[in-house]
């Protein structure tokens, strides 16, 4: 007698035929009634009286059943008690965020930091709109994004019909990542007029997408870029760039050893406003424990790299 056969004859009884009990349990027809066969052998009774409606208990088979029944309740409940415990161990983190390498870093160093038996973590690198939705659907606790005086009116109204509020952590001045190699780059600083004759490279939006939700800090829309190149990840980001006269316009914090050291990184003169780089959550759950420990590596990195 194994828990598997007392668990079939449960289920036999609960569904009132040996073929809806074996498709609920995934188990083929004859499997499941030479598994009951078997335990009547071994019990010597029979438990169920089978016709064309199906089956039914017998009388030794309701003996059965009732001798049986604390069993797979007592089973049933060391199960709750190891998943709960188990759910208890578990570090469950998620995070969206924009493409940026210093969010990747401070995912890294949250890694390291993180104390648990068991952990299901999240990074998710993508396009502003998909982080909102991310946020608000609860998939993920927080999410990466930055603000400018272009998108800010606009992006406060989204937030604020899903719900979630804006964390400001800092401002960063925008610079141009260009190739080592590019003509401009020996450069102290740069204009924006001086880009234009280049290929401007940005992370592509669907057509239903507001120019709002651009990942760059100057939207290209209002800019007379004649050559464009759109991107879907920062891998491709890093190597087009390395390897062209391409140029693009961002925050300019590249953490060492999560960026192409084959690209720089230099100031732009123009008054471009600066880049608000902050955290999203819902406004109605409050932080927990491990956001408020990601959130500070976040801030950390930022600091550190603002400063050399």
């Amino acid at each position: 007698m194994t828990l598997l056969q007392l668990e079939y004859v449960m289920e036999i009884w609960k569904c009132g035929s040996i073929n809806k009990a074996a498709q609920t349990l995934f188990v083929s027809q004859s499997g499941l009634s030479s598994a009951i066969r078997e335990l009547e052998e071994e019990m010597g009774i029979q438990i169920f009286a089978r016709n064309n409606r199906g089956v039914q208990l017998t009388d030794d088979g309701a003996d059965f059943l009732s001798q049986i029944r604390p069993i797979l309740e007592q089973q049933q409940k060391i199960k709750r008690f190891y998943t709960e415990k188990n759910d208890r161990d578990t570090l469950r983190f998620s995070v969206s965020s924009q493409r940026y390498p210093f969010c990747a870093e401070a995912f890294v160093r949250f890694l390291e930091s993180a104390q648990a038996p068991r952990m299901e973590l999240g990074f998710k690198e993508t396009d502003m709109d998909r982080v909102i939705r991310d946020v608000a659907a609860g998939e993920s606790e927080i999410g990466i994004i930055f603000l400018s005086d272009q998108t800010e009116r606009f992006v406060h109204r989204v937030l604020e019909h899903h719900r979630l509020c804006f964390r400001e952590i800092m401002e960063l001045p925008s610079r141009v990542f260009l190739s080592k190699d590019h003509p401009l780059a020996q450069k102290e600083s740069l204009r924006l007029e001086e880009l234009t004759e280049y290929p401007y490279v940005v992370f592509a939006r669907k057509k239903t997408d507001s120019i709002h939700f651009s990942e760059e800090s100057v939207i290209f829309d209002r800019m007379p870029f004649a050559k464009m190149i759109y991107i879907n990840d920062r891998a491709s980001f890093y190597n087009i760039v390395a390897h062209s006269q391409g140029v693009s316009i961002g925050s300019g914090i590249l953490p060492k050893g999560y960026y192409d050291e084959r690209i720089k990184a230099v100031p732009l003169a123009d008054e471009v406003p600066p880049m608000r780089i902050g955290w999203i959550c819902s406004k109605e759950r409050s932080l927990h424990e491990k956001t408020e420990e990601f959130i500070r590596q976040l801030k950390k990195v930022l600091q550190e790299e603002s400063i050399s």
